[in-house]
């Protein structure tokens, strides 16, 4: 059975970086990364001492030994592994060697280094112990192998192998270079990876030992407030997390709406979890200490979220991960993560979600901070109001109605209630929802008090379905642009939220707000 080398700790990192080959994906260790680099368009020749052996890159003016793991490995065991076969076979006939791959990751052993051709780098991911497959290799194998094969794995919807740095090391016929990184000089000290990533124009360095996970593209669901940072929510391993806008939070600009998005999940000093939207991951670089270069005391951008700069060409933005990890309103947002429940279908909050930090957890509320709140839904969200805002409930009746869709775009349009003219309101349409909150099926009369004319008035609100009436503990977050307070006022939500007893995150709307600033609009 194939288990971790001698040399592997057993409290080991669970962080692993993966790369792909062809169709197989494989992961190592990321304190056996020591940078990944672009391959170059020819290597120089070594003697043929292992199959796979492609030849020798240039770094910095160090020779690393390249090879190719695939043809290696499958050497070894008799066998090519997955979709090297395919490359070997589409690659150019013309060309003086075989297929090159996209990059090169360069592994770091107690013995030294070499290179491992990879067609991309494919992010971070967390393999811990209850996460791989023990695999057992056939006693057909030769039996001078090496145990290069720590375990299998399956991982947000990628199927690979773990590979043993050391284990690779030790296959005969392998030959490897001084790690002159660390040999020539003791101030050159290295950190953790750096994984680099797009975002927009700018690209950003973040200490692997941050990341949790990257997620390749993957659907956006909305986010259930209209906030300029918590942008909507991805689901992760069985869990819907807050997605945040990156250029926002560093205060370099926004993001444009998305529907897809690539993350990166990282997970905070209290253990609570949120993605930060990228573009795409690029690759990893060595954590070199003299290659980051402080500010000097000066502050880019907003919360001191921005360290420095790699010493790259073009030059790489870097966080600070203590000030990541230590970021309070990431902290409110990860405290709203929800578990899915997948015996439900996808999509569906588990009663049993619980949040990930202290702070303004319901079991802890007193009763005196738990107000009770209709539920109900726009679409497929579910979305919440204060139970002293709701005048009365309608079934809806369009022959009762007149449209006024095309006029000024405030209302939906109006009917007669109780002696007055009440004008009606489509929430979904004012949230943004594609398509409207599907067709209406009731309509809930809110009435103002008349703080700012005087006078009390009711309007009427488009709901989809009803849901429940519960007691929860009212949350809010901060908002820190104009524009965020003129669409909380357009939609009647101001950062405020509930979690319900299913684990859903609902926006709280002030509907008596609404109602007072559509009269004096």
């Amino acid at each position: 059975m194939f288990s971790p080398s001698p040399s592997e700790p057993a409290k080991a990192s669970a962080l692993h970086g993966l790369a792909r080959i062809g169709g197989l994906h494989f992961a190592v260790p990321i304190s056996g990364i020591r940078e990944v680099v672009a391959h170059p368009p020819v290597l120089a020749e070594l003697p043929p001492t292992l199959a796979g052996l492609r030849g020798a890159l240039d770094l910095r003016g160090a020779m690393i030994p390249v090879v190719e793991l695939g043809e290696m490995i499958g050497g070894l065991h008799g066998t090519v592994l997955g979709g090297q076969a395919e490359c070997e076979e589409t690659a150019d006939p013309t060309a003086a060697g075989p297929a090159t791959r996209g990059v090169v990751m360069v592994l770091r052993t107690e013995r030294g280094v070499f290179g491992a051709c990879a067609d991309e780098i494919c992010g971070v991911v967390d393999l811990s112990r209850d996460r791989r497959t023990a695999l057992e290799l056939s006693s057909s194998g030769p039996v001078e192998t090496a145990p290069v094969i720590v375990a299998g794995f399956s991982h947000g919807g990628r199927t690979g192998v773990i590979l043993d740095v050391e284990g690779l090391a030790a296959v005969p016929g392998l030959i490897l270079a001084e790690d002159r990184r660390v040999a020539a000089s003791a101030r050159r000290t290295g950190g953790p990876p750096l994984l680099t990533f797009s975002v927009g124009p700018h690209r950003f360095g973040l200490c692997a030992d941050v990341i949790e996970a990257t997620m390749p593209r993957t659907a956006v669901l909305q986010s259930p407030v209209d906030d300029p940072l918590w942008i909507g929510r991805i689901v992760s391993n069985g869990s819907r997390l807050p997605l945040v806008d990156t250029l926002h939070l560093l205060g370099l600009g926004r993001q444009p709406p998305m529907r897809e998005a690539a993350s990166i999940v990282v997970r905070l000093e209290d253990g609570g979890r949120v993605a930060l939207a990228i573009d795409a991951v690029l690759d990893m670089v060595a954590g070199s200490r003299d290659e980051n270069l402080g500010l000097q005391g000066f502050e880019v951008g907003e919360g001191g979220l921005i360290a420095g700069l790699h010493a790259a060409e073009p030059p790489i933005l870097l966080f600070d991960p203590a000030a990541l990890k230590a970021h309070e309103h990431l902290a409110s947002l990860a405290s709203l993560e929800e578990k899915v429940d997948t015996t439900e279908g996808v999509g569906r909050a588990s009663a049993g979600g619980t949040l990930a930090t202290g702070a303004g957890k319901g079991a802890d509320a007193s009763a005196a901070s738990r107000m009770p709140f209709l539920i109900f839904t726009l679409g497929d969200d579910q979305h919440a109001a204060p139970l002293d805002h709701v005048t009365e409930i309608l079934p809806y009746d369009a022959a009762r109605m007149i449209d006024m869709v095309e006029g000024d775009g405030r209302f939906a349009g109006m009917i007669a209630h109780r002696g007055a003219a009440v004008p009606v309101v489509d929430l979904a349409t004012r949230l943004g929802q594609v398509g409207g909150g599907g067709d209406p099926r009731f309509i809930l009369i809110a009435t103002s008090t008349g703080m700012s004319t005087g006078a009390g008035a009711s309007a009427g609100f488009l709901l989809g379905g009803l849901c429940a009436v519960e007691r929860h503990q009212l949350r809010s977050f901060a908002r820190t642009s104009g524009a965020a307070t003129e669409a909380a006022t357009a939609t009647g939500c101001g950062g405020k939220v509930i979690r319900t007893r299913e684990g859903r995150t609902c926006t709280v709307h002030d509907l008596v707000g609404l109602v007072e600033s559509l009269r004096v609009a």
